[in-house]
């Protein structure tokens, strides 16, 4: 299991930066100790001792109350089951009623609840039954449905300490046109340790199953509802990841498994991170939206403030993504949002990021990013399908003033303008040690590495010789990029030209060289 990172403050440019332990290793859909305990694993009873949190619980001295295992009666429970609300006494919350009674206090901003730890001590069904199918599409008469209110709205956000203690959330089901929509509607502290199912949710801006819009931190959920919306800011996991003065906001160590669609600024795991630092991300659920959609996040980094900076550690997409403009396997935008703008501070960094889900877009179509502006790329591999029509490409469909090393693409790449195997379109950037092996087809400005390459400094291309096609569309201000045959890239030494970064294994990537995390 991956190491939990190491945040600490400090000022750079805004009060916001972290670190991550590198000493991570990627994680796979088949990793079930994303959790401590599994909840189907969980025994309740209806009269249980309560216990703390983590290796500081203590035994809680009065009788916790509830009968577990019980679906919602639509009702609200007046207390909850025991505990005072302190890190060692957490509340308990045993029934769906007292889950309830959670929603209400913060929705009715008693402030005697600020800042107070709570934990799930059995699962939660919020309507009994299959709400949704194996395909996400919902089947519950919805008329018959007990409606969720979110824990936190548009004017109040949930503020404590929640630890779903590897429990379950099941049955949820909201469908509303208004802000602010998950089991958690806005939060600002700590959410962390369960996993939602069998659940629907549908909502307008700022809408995900986990929490709408977090200025907190959220770490080790996993999600398998269908999220959908006409709106934006949607995401399997937050809608929106919000900034918050002199706090760190994370998201870490969370999977989603549910089909998320929305509008615009749509995401796997989140619609919008504007600054924020994400540590080992996965989805494998299928991502659909109109403009800025992406398997792990839609937009990465603020639009137009470069104080606002954003850190993404391990981010691996698995699902098809699908989109109109700006669409990306990992982002769909990074950095700053319009190219006109220029100067040196990169504002988003995205390190060690893997696709495998087909991605289809129209313009600025990439398999880790569609389009990005001053950002930093670190280790990045694309092994499916991109298509789309203009800035096309492998790695970054567009990418302006920014840096990048240790990149390979083997997905087939399809467009009709500034399509590359790499990069559709590059401008004054640097650029190193990356090799592309896929198909690169399109009618102008197409090229094995890179469409439209301009006054971009590199060093260390390598493509898949395929008969006469160039590795460049049009190479306007220098660079160069060196034919390779199969078997010459499929060797140890191939590898070894490649840098630190790379190692080779005949028995992944049909013998062509992978990053070394991807060994981990």
């Amino acid at each position: 299991m991956r190491c939990l990172p190491l945040f600490v403050s400090a000022i750079f440019g805004c009060s916001l930066l972290g670190a991550c332990s590198s000493s991570t290793v990627p994680a796979t859909e088949d990793d079930d100790d994303v959790f401590s305990s599994s909840s189907k694993a969980k025994n309740s009873s209806s009269s249980v001792k309560g216990e703390g949190s983590g290796s500081e619980s203590g035994d809680i001295d009065n009788e916790c109350v509830g009968e577990t295992g019980n679906p919602w009666n639509g009702t609200t429970a007046k207390k909850f089951a025991c505990g005072t609300g302190t890190k060692l006494s957490p509340y308990m919350i045993l029934t769906a009623e007292q889950l309830a009674h959670l929603s209400f206090i913060v929705g009715a901003k008693d402030k005697d609840y600020d800042g107070k730890y709570f934990k799930l001590g059995a699962d939660i069904i919020l309507n009994e039954g299959d709400v949704i199918d194996e395909n996400g599409a919902l089947v519950a008469d919805s008329t018959k449905l007990h409606k969720w209110t979110p824990i936190g709205n548009s004017n109040v956000a949930f503020t404590g300490n929640f630890d779903g203690d590897g429990h379950s959330v099941s049955g949820m089901f909201i469908n509303t046109t208004s802000t602010h929509n998950g089991l958690f509607g806005n939060s600002s502290g700590t959410i962390q340790n369960f996993i939602v199912e069998n659940s629907w949710v549908q909502g307008g801006n700022y809408t995900a199953a986990i929490v709408g819009a977090v200025s907190g931190s959220v770490s080790k959920v996993e999600n398998y509802a269908s999220v959908t919306s006409t709106s934006d800011y949607v995401g399997g996991i937050a809608g929106l990841a919000k900034c918050a003065p002199s706090k760190t906001v994370y998201v870490k160590n969370s999977k989603n498994h549910g089909e998320v669609k929305g509008r615009d600024e749509v995401g796997g795991v989140m619609g919008n991170s504007h600054c924020a630092y994400i540590d080992s991300l996965y989805n494998y659920g299928s991502v659909e939206g109109r403009n800025i959609v992406g398997g792990i996040s839609g937009r990465a980094g603020y639009t137009y403030v470069s104080s606002y900076l954003l850190t993404c550690k391990y981010a691996e997409n698995y699902a098809e993504v699908v989109g109109v403009n700006n669409v990306g396997g990992i982002f769909g935008v990074a950095g700053y949002a319009s190219s006109n703008i220029s100067g040196n501070s990169v504002i988003t960094t995205l390190e060690s990021a893997k696709n495998g889900g087909n991605i289809v877009g129209e313009k600025s179509v990439g398999g880790i990013i569609g389009s990005g502006n001053q950002i930093k790329i670190i280790r990045a591999a694309n092994l499916a399908s991109v298509e789309g029509i203009e800035f096309v490409a492998g790695i970054v469909g567009s990418l302006i003033s920014s840096s990048t090393t240790s990149l390979y693409n083997t997905g087939d790449i399809s467009g009709i303008r500034r399509v590359g195997g790499v990069f559709g379109s590059n401008s004054e950037g640097v650029t190193s040690s990356a090799y592309s092996t896929g198909k690169v087809d399109g009618d102008s400005l197409v090229g094995l590495m890179i469409g439209y390459n301009y006054n971009t400094t590199m060093a260390d291309y390598y493509y898949l010789k395929q008969g006469d096609q160039e590795p460049f569309g049009l190479n306007n201000g220098g660079g160069v990029a060196t034919p390779k045959t199969a078997e010459e890239m499929k060797s140890q030494e191939f590898a070894e030209l490649l840098g630190d970064d790379f190692v080779y294994d005949s028995k992944m990537n049909d013998g062509y060289p992978v990053l070394e995390w991807e060994k981990d």
